[in-house]
């Protein structure tokens, strides 16, 4: 994914998935437990520098987003960031230590052209109940 307008692409198809997963299983009548998973969660590699990008907002800090909109014409997106967990539900941005992801109402605008990757990441990660870890004795 070298040309922008592959990630604008690329953004969008995402975009489409998700709409898709966050349907699937909403029409079905002897399915009893619908699919709760209404979000593909991703990182974005900058351009310039091969990094990962991270946002900060309101306290929170994260290289974990989920879009919501895309405008093919400007090339932008609308991101909701995702704020990363540890096993003890501590926020982390770090990925050795990611165990969950919430959802948070903070967003953003990002111009998809100063990227040049997505890479996404399951969406079982996301509201990831955390384990019940048992005292020693």
């Amino acid at each position: 994914m070298n040309h922008p307008e592959c990630i604008c692409l690329s953004m969008k198809k995402l975009l489409e998935e998700q709409q898709c997963l966050s349907k699937l299983g909403a029409d079905l009548q002897f399915v009893c437990k619908r699919s709760v998973h209404d979000t593909i969660p991703f990182k974005l590699t900058g351009c310039k520098l091969h990094k990962p990008f991270g946002a900060y907002c309101s306290g929170v800090k994260s290289p974990y987003f989920r879009v919501e909109k895309v405008d093919i014409e400007t090339c932008c997106a609308l991101l909701t960031i995702l704020e990363g967990v540890d096993m003890e539900g501590y926020p982390t941005d770090s990925c050795t230590e990611l165990y969950s992801l919430r959802k948070t109402k903070k967003c953003i605008i990002v111009n998809l052209n100063c990227f040049c990757a997505i890479t996404p990441l399951p969406p079982s990660l996301v509201n990831k109940p955390l384990p019940i870890i048992e005292p020693k004795k």
